[in-house]
């Protein structure tokens, strides 16, 4: 398939999937840069005569209007920045090639397309697109939460479908994450007399070793088999080239199963630190993300496993199902993308992928999500 051109072997509903996934990923849209594509949608959704609500670069497109289940699809927009050769967008072959075409536009083009078809949106249960922004920035900056606050009714939904990157998956829950700065403490000296200080570089040795050698622990939540992993992911000192340090730093990323809070997860990783480190330390955590549990005994969930066919597995990384369990919306994860190419330089998705998740999704939407009982 060439870029941009529809081959005639491609059926209609596979062609308009991959003409938006194109149009879509040639976007600009970094994160902090989607005012671009937040006015897009409005302007698209508007001229649809749809109910459209824009909060900061974040829309939600429809509402309730009925009695029947509202299932929310929901996509962030932004994408991380990409490298030479991942813009403008290109369809060589059986893929699509771009920056966030795993992460997660495909999802997004699926979601739309699914909330554009009349014969879904006039059938059991009622859509509502949420395309929000800043998911693959810091927590704080993620516009999902301020946009459930805005537009409160949406945490009635009887399901939220985040179409994040799983390989065709259903992936349930995810993992929280805790990022810590973990400072070692030392005597700064001038690098000539280094005798007269304690080097806190060289003396975090056995800490980043310690780290080094950590191994994941494996946690079975509802029968579905999380990971809790800690890794090293920044270091740094302030002092000049020619100055034994006072304090070096290390950032500490922990990832964890969803069968304990914030809270305890952050007293498991001050005593882990405590336990690696062989010199004084402080721990600052700088950052916190919610779990979310894999409801894997709700009806609409347990629905959307028959509709794909039942493959199901643990989320083993942090979504926006999180935020959402937060408020008290049942979710899932299912999307078209490829967990392997997200973040990847020649990031791609497969266009069978496409079609399969669109057919998955509209399959379960067709039979009725289970009313809410609340």
């Amino acid at each position: 398939m060439s870029a941009r051109a529809g081959a005639g072997t491609i059926e209609a509903a596979t062609e308009r999937l991959v003409a938006l996934l194109v149009q879509l990923v040639d976007m600009p849209c970094v994160t902090g840069d989607e005012d671009r594509i937040a006015g897009w949608l409005v302007d698209r959704y508007s001229a649809r005569g749809e109910q459209v609500q824009r909060v900061g670069n974040s829309v939600v497109v429809g509402d309730r209007t009925d009695d029947r289940p509202v299932v929310l699809l929901v996509g962030h927009t932004d994408v991380v920045p990409p490298t030479d050769g991942d813009l403008p967008a290109r369809v060589d072959g059986d893929r699509v090639y771009g920056r966030g075409t795993s992460d997660m536009k495909a999802g997004l083009t699926v979601a739309m397309d699914v909330f554009e078809d009349p014969a879904l949106r006039n059938g059991p249960v009622q859509l509502q697109l949420v395309a929000y922004a800043g998911e693959e920035g810091p927590h704080a900056g993620n516009e999902l939460a301020p946009l459930l606050d805005a537009r409160p009714q949406l945490t009635d939904a009887a399901l939220g479908v985040v179409l994040e990157p799983t390989d065709l998956d259903v992936q349930l829950g995810c993992l929280g994450g805790l990022h810590a700065r973990i400072t070692v403490l030392g005597r700064a000296a001038h690098s000539a007399r280094p005798w007269e200080g304690d080097n806190a570089l060289t003396a975090a040795a056995q800490l980043l070793r310690a780290l080094g050698s950590q191994t994941p622990g494996e946690r079975m939540v509802d029968g579905l088999m999380f990971r809790d992993v800690l890794s090293a992911t920044q270091a740094w000192t302030d002092n000049a080239h020619n100055i034994v340090p006072d304090r070096f730093t290390v950032n500490v990323n922990y990832r964890f199963a969803p069968d304990r809070t914030l809270t305890q997860a952050e007293a498991e990783l001050r005593a882990t630190i405590e336990r690696l480190a062989d010199t004084e330390v402080s721990v600052a955590v700088v950052d916190r993300a919610p779990p979310a549990p894999p409801y894997r005994d709700n009806p609409q969930v347990r629905q959307m496993i028959a509709a794909a066919g039942g493959r199901v597995a643990a989320k083993q990384a942090w979504t926006d199902v999180a935020r959402l369990a937060e408020v008290g919306v049942p979710a899932l994860n299912y999307g078209p993308g490829l967990t392997g190419q997200a973040h990847q330089s020649g990031e791609y998705v497969p266009v069978a992928n496409l079609e399969r998740a669109r057919s998955v999704l509209a399959g379960f939407l067709s039979t009725g999500a289970p009313g809410r009982s609340r």
